[in-house]
């Protein structure tokens, strides 16, 4: 009986351990749209980044494949968003395939880039731009001081999305496998009394 125990509980143990490994390698993929670009950052935590990743384009309604790219050392891939999906009105599908088996997947959705035609596109009416443009020229100016200091935000976000296990489900897991081996223990004592 004893022994049976001891087995069932190394298994559990060794399934724990197998669950964090596989946790470990986990790979994600985050994207955010920038004017008329779609910039994608992609890794397996916060410091280890894909490199050479594979990030593939698909239209959200059809599947068609409409681009892909390799993602740089920083995990990165920037592109345009495709005319094609813009006509079509459809979501932006990215798979990214990090090699061994790893994937992960990111859905853009239309309202996110349907009012951006190009880098600084302009959605008001003609007779509010004539007003706009006479009482602030530097619109471009702006938008690239606000793309800039939302950088540091939209990483932030992307962190996030990556978050690994916390300290608290770490204890945690440090104090289940604790109480696994006092179990066996009593029912050591228990069969030598």
């Amino acid at each position: 009986m004893t022994r049976l125990i001891l087995a069932v509980c190394m298994a559990m143990v060794a399934t724990l351990c197998l669950a964090a490994v596989s946790e470990a390698h986990k790979v994600n993929v985050f994207a955010y749209v920038e004017g008329n670009t779609v910039i994608t950052d992609s890794g397996y935590s916060r410091t280890r980044r894909v490199q050479d990743g594979t990030i593939e384009v698909r239209d959200g309604s059809t599947g068609k494949l409409l681009l892909s790219g390799k993602t740089d050392e920083t995990g990165r891939f920037d592109f345009e968003i495709p005319a094609e999906v813009r006509a079509n009105q459809a979501d932006l599908r990215l798979l990214l395939k990090a090699g061994a088996g790893h994937q992960a997947e990111w859905t853009v959705k239309y309202e996110e880039f349907s009012a951006a035609k190009g880098p600084f596109s302009d959605t008001t009416p003609n007779h509010e731009h004539v007003a706009v443009a006479s009482v602030d020229p530097s619109n471009k100016d702006v938008e690239a001081i606000v793309r800039r200091e939302l950088a540091p935000v939209k990483r932030m976000l992307s962190e996030m999305h990556d978050s690994g296990p916390s300290v608290t489900e770490i204890l945690g897991g440090i104090g289940y496998i604790f109480g696994l081996f006092g179990i066996v223990a009593y029912m050591k004592s228990r069969k030598n009394e």
